[in-house]
């Protein structure tokens, strides 16, 4: 791990593989169970609550002591962030950072601002929504993150997601489930910032807390993440109709192809099934579609 807290970017190691990042381009989320220590989610609770001093490690250009006290109390508790035990264990949580470098590449810029979601549960769930200016698109150049520093079973309301959402407008009706991201205290969760969401509905007693965060590409796409030896491109499983074109175009974007990506519509490439009787035509097509991601033209393709 090589942390920069001069320019407030880390790199490490990739962790994810081909089949992992294009399983995150289908499903649009990721969910790592318990990574952060036991002692750092008290610590994170108590902080967050002001049961204890802050410590920051430095007080950033523009702000003063006052400032970030300020902030500490508000529903952007950004002050978290210069934390030293906070930026070690869960900025660069060592699971999350491996996971992060592979989708968004070398030299990843930190979070600069927090956004508290804090819930005196029981709740009924929110509406579906997608966060304020999301959008459509192949690029990946930022995600979003979410930490639970204490244990959020279902009963307490975790977020829920629908997988795949991140590519087009529209959900489920709000009376309808999703995924729970569920876990122990110390779980964090990457997901698009355009995928379809809401905090879930609460059974229990008790005050859930959530820190949700962006981190930042830095650097031009390539494929640099853990290359499996045996990933055929044209074979691999991009999804169904209507929707493997926009997360193969994805996939190829993050590889550093976006611009080459085309295909040819109808059958051909990048949907296919198991009842075919060879390959669908269209694989490595010079000329051809792309995915029109606005959808503003009937067919859903653009030159």
């Amino acid at each position: 791990m090589h942390y920069d807290p001069c320019q407030r970017t880390f790199d490490c190691e990739p962790t994810l593989t081909d089949s992992e990042v294009l399983e995150f381009c289908r499903e649009g989320h990721l969910l790592l169970k318990g990574v952060v220590p036991d002692e750092i989610n008290q610590r994170a609770c108590a902080w967050i609550d002001g049961d204890i001093p802050a410590n920051p490690s430095y007080i950033p250009d523009g702000l003063t002591e006052a400032d970030l006290d300020r902030i500490r109390f508000t529903h952007e508790p950004t002050s978290i962030f210069l934390e030293d035990w906070f930026i070690e264990h869960v900025l660069l949580n060592p699971q999350l950072a491996g996971a992060l470098r592979s989708l968004l590449g070398p030299n990843i810029g930190l979070p600069v601002l927090a956004s508290h979601h804090r819930a005196e549960c029981p709740m009924e769930a929110q509406r579906w929504h997608q966060d304020a200016d999301h959008i459509y698109g192949p690029e990946v150049r930022f995600l979003e993150v979410f930490y639970f520093p204490q244990d959020t079973p279902v009963e307490l309301g975790p977020t829920e997601l629908v997988p795949g959402s991140h590519i087009q407008p529209g959900g489920p009706r709000d009376e309808e489930g999703g995924v729970f991201c569920d876990g122990p205290a110390g779980t964090i969760g990457i997901h698009h910032q355009s995928i379809m969401h809401r905090r879930g509905k609460s059974t229990a007693e008790g005050l859930r807390r959530m820190l949700k965060y962006n981190y930042w590409r830095t650097a031009p796409p390539q494929r640099d993440w853990i290359v499996e030896e045996d990933f055929d491109f044209q074979s691999a499983y991009y999804g169904g109709h209507g929707t493997a074109r926009f997360y193969a175009h994805m996939f190829y974007w993050l590889c550093g192809k976006g611009d080459q990506f085309r295909i040819i519509g109808g059958q051909a490439w990048p949907w296919q099934t198991e009842n075919q009787i060879g390959p669908s035509y269209g694989f490595d097509a010079e000329e051809g579609y792309q995915p029109n991601w606005r959808r503003d033209n009937p067919d859903g393709y653009a030159r």
